[in-house]
């Protein structure tokens, strides 16, 4: 069988995180001096990164701040003219769709900020998961096997890179977006707090610069995070296809692929061109048996570890997305067709429904294909075994009949279902900010 390592499927992931400095796997060869450089560099990023959401969170401060204040001046001009209050009520309308620009940008940040908190602070935990994939256990033992891992591996490395380049080809609209409101002699405002004047052209100049680079940052590194989550899953799955595919070639030998058809009974008997023992065909069963169920038990150990560490990000996840799409939503109906910002609106869009759907959708997977491991158990050739035997195989099977089923704050369910309910949940959010 041909040497193959599970972490294939994983490499692109880690490589890209470490170039933005959000995770590295530190390898033991490396010099003092170049993990130091890269410890300075990863610090660097983090401030720049705490800064960017301090900036946005000051400016929903000051936002809401004159929203409120333009409120309170309305409710106490119950006697002026009636065009002075229309002309305030645009000012409060202004005011909102400004809150709202910097309001979905800041949720997505910190929606980003959480997962990276997650993969640093539970560094050593995700190690050990690493180091886990790379065991004998989710090692391919048959041809299925390897061909399996690789086929994920390919598609893995396509949902990375399709999502990577929709992320940069977004934070590039959305650095072109300003020049060109700005050629128009339209006012350009910033999404987060800045301490100088931004009409000024060098100014301007450095302060879309540092917007732009620290976007881009973000969200190469964010699709990244959840496209290595998801590669978390989706080997899941795979290692459960791989299980099922053991137990319904379960009298196959693992050599030589040679049919055990024979009934067990208590004589010797004749398999091909040399004589088997009935004893040893009951240890092989018995230690393939043994190594399948604790292969299941390390996949279901491996998804639940999964599931813990990024736990409290999926939470922030799921809701933050609600509103983000919300949000995004009721930017984009005040727009042109034609005009750039609409269409770097509809991408930013498409990577938020996108970014939600790969969760769901390999969750489903999962737990898809864990529901079909019975299924599977009962399709090997068990009327070759013993009545002792097939008891087994049956407890076995009363042991994985509940599916690994993904959940977020171990409650809600990780699946298409939930996609769904979140989508509506954006709308109905939608329906009611756009009325008011």
């Amino acid at each position: 069988m041909e040497k193959y390592s599970v972490f294939v499927a994983f490499a692109p992931h880690f490589k890209a995180l470490a170039r933005v400095a959000y995770f590295k796997i530190v390898s033991k060869d490396e010099s003092n001096a170049k993990r130091m450089l890269y410890e300075l560099y990863r610090f660097m990023m983090w401030f720049f990164i705490l800064l960017y959401n301090i900036q946005h969170l000051i400016r929903v401060i000051q936002e809401n701040r004159v929203e409120v204040d333009l409120l309170l001046d309305i409710a106490s001009s119950v006697a002026v003219r009636s065009q002075s209050l229309s002309s305030r009520r645009s000012l409060v309308r202004h005011s909102t769709e400004q809150l709202v620009d910097t309001l979905f940008i800041l949720l997505t940040t910190l929606n980003c900020l959480g997962k990276q908190v997650a993969f640093n602070a539970r560094s050593g935990r995700i190690h050990k998961i690493i180091e886990t994939i790379q065991e004998s256990t989710f090692a391919p033992t048959k041809p299925n096997h390897l061909d399996l891992l690789k086929k994920n591996a390919v598609s893995m490395s396509q949902i990375l890179s399709f999502y990577q380049c929709g992320c940069l080809t977004c934070a590039a609209l959305w650095t072109i977006f300003p020049f060109i409101n700005r050629a128009r002699g339209r006012e350009v405002t910033f999404t987060g707090y800045l301490p100088f004047d931004t009409s000024v052209t060098s100014t301007f100049y450095l302060a879309l610069a540092y917007m732009s680079v620290l976007i881009t940052i973000q969200a190469f590194g964010h699709v990244t995070m959840d496209c290595t989550i998801v590669a978390f899953y989706a080997q899941a799955k795979v290692q459960i296809k791989m299980l099922r595919y053991n137990f319904e070639h379960f009298m196959d030998a693992d050599e030589e692929n040679i049919k055990i058809d024979t009934q067990i009974t208590g004589t010797n008997y004749e398999q091909n061109t040399h004589k088997v023992n009935t004893n040893d065909i009951i240890i092989m069963t018995q230690k393939r048996l043994t190594n399948y169920v604790d292969h299941y038990e390390k996949i279901a150990s491996f998804v639940k570890e999964v599931e813990s560490i990024f736990s409290e990000a999926m939470i922030v996840q799921f809701f933050a997305m609600a509103w983000v799409i919300c949000m995004t939503v009721y930017k984009i109906v005040s727009l042109s067709l034609l005009s750039v910002e609409f269409i770097s609106m509809a991408m930013y869009l498409g990577c938020m429904l996108g970014q939600l759907f790969i969760y769901c959708y390999f969750g489903t997977k999962l737990k898809v294909e864990s529901e079909f491991i019975c299924q599977s158990v009962y399709c090997g050739d068990w009327l070759s075994l013993s009545p002792s035997f097939r008891r087994k195989l049956l407890v076995f099977m009363s042991y994985c009949s509940k599916p690994l089923a993904l959940r977020t704050a171990y409650i809600i369910p990780m699946c298409l279902d939930t996609y769904i309910a979140v989508l509506k949940s954006s709308y109905s959010l939608f329906t009611f900010l756009n009325r008011n």
